[in-house]
């Protein structure tokens, strides 16, 4: 099962983790992981090269992890920042409406 957790503080989202296969399918055929994946590195891409915001990530193919957490964002990117973060955890939540088996969605609030 892939495990997406968002990091909230408040209403905010700070950050996220994916872990695990879908084991949906077989790898290379795997139709669950590889939107996820897309999803993921598309929305650290939006992070990263279009906004431009601090983001502290690692990636691990092998283990198929992906983290990334926001650092200071600048006022005039906050909003941006969190409509990639939204955009994404809703996707994630879609996936997980149909393949509740493969993907599993969580929101913890960091302290």
């Amino acid at each position: 099962m892939t495990r997406c957790e968002f990091f909230t503080e408040g209403e905010r989202i700070t950050g996220f983790s994916v872990s695990g296969h879908s084991d949906y399918d077989e790898p290379g055929k795997d139709i669950v992981c590889a939107a996820v994946s897309a999803l993921t590195q598309g929305t650290l891409n939006g992070l990263l090269n279009v906004l431009k915001a601090p983001v502290d990530y690692h990636i691990d193919e092998k283990d198929g992890i992906l983290t990334a957490s926001l650092g200071e964002v600048p006022e005039g990117k906050r909003a941006g920042a969190q409509l990639l973060l939204e955009t994404l955890a809703s996707a994630l939540q879609m996936i997980e409406a149909d393949y509740a088996r493969c993907v599993r969605v969580i929101f913890k609030e960091r302290r």
